[in-house]
């Protein structure tokens, strides 16, 4: 799908998919962003990099690959500089003492999804709201990527629509997104949690889409801060420069999503060159419906997810303290004046 260069990021012990890219200039700052999955979702990302836009703004960017909430941990440990993932795992890592800052709002829609193998929703059937499916989960073996992350937390909050705690009542099961579908073919698992293009791909093959973000079925979950630029903590003080010329050029890249999406479809083409064009084409207007025209600020989708992604264990007052250092929208304002 993509066509990485695979190296070792530096004081990770794991291993990253580095993009390859053309030597900086002299006049470019270099950074690392490292994402947390392929997806669509980083789409803004996938055309600044491939469209010249991050160059033209003066930074060459090396794009890395860390699976789930561990893309957060290259920022933590001084290995990378950028990442784009969900607020909630930011807040979760400061909750932790392991402090950063989100420095533009990309995605506000949650589009995670819940897909069920035929045959279990086909038992299901009689489930046919939002709050009944969700209590129809109970007892049923779900995938999610990794503990704690973004699907995991969707799964919680669906799960508490329905009377459920998706600990005790869901049995989970933590993979990697290539392999859900494969799995739910063999019936090893009832069904996962992700978003599209993976979602729509096992829908493709006879699974039913169960609870969905982009559906509208928990719109109560919006405005959340689904999808964030996060940098690493202090960078942008000692590089502000260059954490402003990145999210300008991210601004770019989601207002051609917004004015040009066939010329936005064609950038992303090249680099999800092995899917198939149709499943991509919907997989783009699935994110696109979803996606803001430019780089939004941060503080009602920040609150806004404490509310409603952390659960009645947490202390929101105490969380809603915490987030408020946890941002800054000077960058998105420095971007809209561009």
């Amino acid at each position: 799908m993509l066509k990485p260069v695979i190296r070792r990021m530096a004081g990770c012990g794991l291993l990253a998919l580095a993009c390859c890219a053309a030597p900086a200039t002299a006049q470019q700052a270099r950074t690392t962003m490292i994402l947390p999955a392929v997806s669509v979702l980083f789409a803004p990302v996938y055309i600044a990099q491939d469209a010249g836009y991050f160059k033209e703004a003066g930074v060459d960017v090396e794009l890395g690959l860390l699976a789930g909430p561990t893309a957060l941990n290259a920022l933590i440990g001084g290995s990378a500089d950028f990442t784009t993932l969900a607020g909630l795992i930011q807040v979760r890592a400061a909750q932790r003492g392991q402090k950063t800052l989100a420095i533009a709002g990309l995605q506000e829609k949650a589009t995670t999804e819940i897909v069920l193998g035929a045959s279990t929703a086909e038992k299901l059937a009689g489930a046919r709201t939002p709050t009944e499916r969700a209590k129809a989960l109970k007892g049923l073996t779900l995938a999610v990527d990794a503990a704690n992350g973004l699907p995991h937390a969707f799964l919680r909050y669906a799960a508490r629509q329905g009377g459920l705690d998706a600990d005790r009542d869901v049995r989970l099961v933590f993979m990697a997104p290539t392999g859900m579908d494969a799995a739910l073919q063999r019936k090893e698992i009832d069904g996962f949690v992700f978003s599209s293009p993976f979602t729509l791909e096992s829908v493709r093959r006879g699974a039913q889409l169960w609870i969905s973000g982009p559906r509208g079925d928990l719109p109560d979950l919006d405005p959340t801060a689904y999808n964030v630029l996060v940098a690493r903590d202090g960078y942008c003080t000692t590089a502000p420069g260059t954490c402003k010329a990145v999210v300008a050029a991210l601004a770019r890249a989601m207002a051609l999503l917004a004015n040009e999406p066939g010329q936005a479809l064609a950038v992303l083409s090249r680099r999800f060159d092995k899917m198939d064009p149709a499943l991509l084409q919907d997989a783009f207007e699935t994110f696109r419906r979803n996606a803001p025209p430019r780089p939004m600020p941060m503080a009602q989708s920040f609150s806004h997810t404490v509310d409603t992604m952390f659960g009645p264990a947490d202390d929101k007052g105490a969380l809603k303290t915490l987030v408020k250092g946890l941002y800054s929208d000077e960058y998105v304002a420095a971007a809209k004046k561009q």
